[in-house]
């Protein structure tokens, strides 16, 4: 059984303390960056998944480890490239050497959160046999901070 059938959403009650957690892609591996504690916030509902294990696309999850899911956000994978349009309105996909990714995701900070789940099932291209599901379960730090600097107005400077 798939851990997507065996998964269960957290009911978390709002407002609560909540951490920015930033989660960096090198070019060959995810990590857990620099986390912020916000006193006090709502976050919206966790992203559903209409398909649960059969769902394509990318997701990022915070979990207990034990199958409880605290949140959930579906976003474009951001190793696939990027997309293209020509004037005509025509869209094609760029593939793009590995690079350093940052993403910043919002999860309650719960006594039981302890991981970050990547989650990525994409369709198979033309032609290509399907990889089916890959995880990226990365253990959450207890406490707040890290080694990247904070780079408020997302590092651009006035």
């Amino acid at each position: 059984m798939s851990t997507e059938n065996k998964s269960r959403l957290i009911s978390v009650k709002y407002p609560c303390p909540v951490r920015r957690v930033t989660i960096q892609w090198n070019g060959q591996e995810w990590k857990i960056g620099k986390q912020v504690l916000v006193p006090s916030m709502t976050l919206p509902a966790p992203d559903p998944l209409p398909a649960e294990e059969q769902s394509l696309g990318f997701w990022i999850e915070a979990a207990d480890g034990q199958g409880g899911i605290y949140q959930r956000e579906v976003m474009p994978d951001p190793l696939l490239g990027m997309e293209q349009f020509a004037k005509g309105g025509e869209m094609t996909r760029i593939n793009h050497p590995p690079h350093d990714i940052a993403l910043e995701i919002l999860v309650p900070d719960m006594a039981g959160l302890s991981e970050i789940h990547l989650v990525s099932n994409q369709k198979p291209r033309e032609g290509a046999a399907a990889s089916g599901i890959k995880r990226t379960v990365l253990a959450l730090p207890k406490e707040t901070g890290g080694d990247v600097p904070d780079h408020p107005g997302g590092g651009h400077q006035h």
